[in-house]
């Protein structure tokens, strides 16, 4: 992946200014910073959401995205939201999800699931897509301490198993570490990557 950024604005308001960021398959960058400096928005130029900027970017054919909040399918049960937007076989499906710490959760729909069990199931369904590049947005926000190391942990061997790359968006330089990942902070006005 490749990215070479000019500028980025939001109604006339520069919120990011000129950077390149780019990673290889297997390697891993951590994108640091405060509340609103721009992090999110990073990522979303990087996956092809927002597609208003000045500059150019490059990305491999296979990208897979982690958010917050889970992004499931409401309506769909866990395993379809695995299969569906991924095109991987049932097989495929529920070795992930046993590997996620989701066996026996396959016919459960999300709203049957706890948010620690939506992420992984997340986290099933990025993988599920065979990424050349994972890209992850503050994706252990808001759980308790215990359950983000699992999650970090599992990742890590999720990561370490695939050999995708990985484009992290944290607050927290020990979420970066735990994953092996190359922090980069942005900072300014508008942020450039330090």
């Amino acid at each position: 992946m490749r990215l070479d950024l000019k500028a980025k604005s939001f109604a006339g308001r520069p919120v990011l200014g000129a950077l390149s960021l780019q990673v290889a398959r297997g390697q891993r960058i951590a994108i640091l910073g405060p509340s609103g400096i721009g992090k999110s928005t990073l990522l979303r130029i990087v996956a092809g959401l927002d597609r208003d900027f000045d500059g150019s970017r490059s990305v491999p054919e296979r990208l897979s995205a982690v958010f917050q909040e889970p992004t499931l399918l409401p309506w769909r049960r866990a395993l379809a939201n695995v299969t569906i937007p991924t095109g991987a076989d049932r097989a495929a499906a529920l070795a992930l999800m046993d590997q996620v710490g989701l066996s026996g959760k396959h016919r459960h729909f999300p709203r049957q699931l706890s948010l620690g069990q939506q992420r992984r199931l997340s986290l099933a369904r990025a993988f599920a897509a065979r990424p050349d590049l994972l890209l992850m947005d503050e994706p252990f926000a808001s759980l308790d301490a215990d359950t983000a190391g699992r999650m970090l942990d599992l990742t890590a061997a999720l990561l370490d198993a695939s050999g995708a790359g990985l484009v992290l968006v944290t607050h927290d330089p020990s979420e970066a570490a735990r994953l092996g990942a190359q922090a980069l902070t942005l900072s300014g006005a508008p942020a450039r990557l330090v």
